[in-house]
């Protein structure tokens, strides 16, 4: 079957379930009764939960028995190991099943995990995962979700992979500035939500940072220079393109418009998006930076394991916030007008929970 139609067609079922949960809240509320609206609501968390569950039983399952079980955690590893031992860091990697899977991140990613390769691999490697374990539940307290959500796949993946990306996120959503700052070393693509958020003391932090690590191992970012085609090109096609729109000339040019339209309306939800739905040669796990700014469409579509499926989900997503923000505008206003409630720190997620 052709990749797009299945992809279509899981998006639609996707709409069709949110578009239910919707209509029966509107029903709920119409009818004014509280236990049914109460009833309509743990239905709901009790089916989403479920399909976190089939979504991990899917793309996840194999993961600790096939030899991937903390895999990133361990590339990241030897790469750092591999430039304390005076060598290239960008030709380390790991394989698997016959697949090789290098290490391409910017020098400050070697930088934060050289102090832990002085331990054991398998040392490092259990630690890593505790570490990653520990974030995942951090972030999902952060963002004020039930613990079930510890199931959305994309989290789980990342978990399972020991992906830095885990713990980026969490550290994204501390409440220090300073600590902020470290989350671009784990992950470059970090900076996204952190323009949108105007954090520019942490970002300020971080650049004196990079500027001091040129100053003192010049020789690492130079290499890192020189080889950029070269690790960027390899990191493609370990991802098989990618999960984002960039696999797609047509695809990104309609999400980046997405994108843009959402910004007007919602810079923090723009930014936390554009990582899982712009960010080249992205993996499933980027979907998890979806948590902090999360919605109805967003928890169903995100969930499923499908290239290129992230951008799809969110270009709808982005439609709706728009319909939802033109409508009253273009229709004509009946009854009384309700006052517009105003978030300080910008818009929140939608409740799903």
């Amino acid at each position: 079957m052709d990749p797009l139609v299945v992809g279509g067609s899981l998006l639609i079922g996707a709409a069709a379930a949110w578009l239910t949960m919707t209509v029966l809240e509107w029903l709920a509320d119409f009818v004014e009764a509280p236990t049914w609206r109460k009833l309509v609501h743990a239905a709901g968390q009790v089916a989403l939960c479920g399909w976190f569950a089939y979504w991990v039983r899917d793309s996840c399952w194999s993961i600790p028995t096939d030899g991937r079980l903390g895999i990133d955690g361990r590339i990241y590893y030897r790469a750092a190991q591999a430039w304390l031992g005076g060598h290239d860091p960008w030709v380390a990697g790991v394989p698997v099943n016959g697949f090789r899977f290098d290490f391409a991140g910017p020098p400050p990613t070697v930088l934060a995990f050289a102090p832990l390769a002085v331990l054991p691999e398998d040392v490092f490697t259990a630690l890593w995962l505790t570490i990653t374990v520990a974030a995942a539940v951090y972030t999902v307290r952060r963002v004020k979700r039930p613990m079930w959500w510890l199931l959305f796949p994309p989290l789980v993946q990342g978990v399972l992979v020991g992906n830095p990306q885990v713990l980026c996120l969490a550290v994204l959503l501390a409440g220090s500035d300073w600590v902020r700052s470290l989350a671009i070393p784990l992950k470059a693509y970090a900076a996204l939500p952190m323009l949108a958020e105007l954090r520019w003391r942490a970002l300020g932090i971080l650049a004196a940072a990079c500027a001091l690590s040129f100053a003192l191992w010049p020789g690492l970012w130079l290499t890192y220079l020189e080889e950029f085609g070269t690790i960027s090109a390899r990191i493609a096609a370990e991802s098989f393109g990618g999960f984002s729109a960039t696999r797609d000339t047509t695809l990104l040019v309609v999400t980046a418009a997405a994108i843009g339209a959402l910004a007007l309306i919602d810079r923090r939800a723009a930014g936390w998006l554009s990582v899982p739905a712009l960010w080249p040669s992205s993996q499933f796990f980027y979907s998890a930076f979806a948590l902090p700014v999360m919605s109805p469409i967003l928890a169903i579509g995100l969930a499923v394991d499908w290239r290129p499926l992230p951008a799809q989900v969110i270009c709808v997503y982005a439609a709706w916030r728009l319909a939802q923000r033109m409508l009253p505008v273009l229709l004509p206003a009946t009854g009384e007008a309700e006052p517009e409630a105003t978030q300080a720190n910008g818009p929140q997620a939608e409740d799903v929970a």
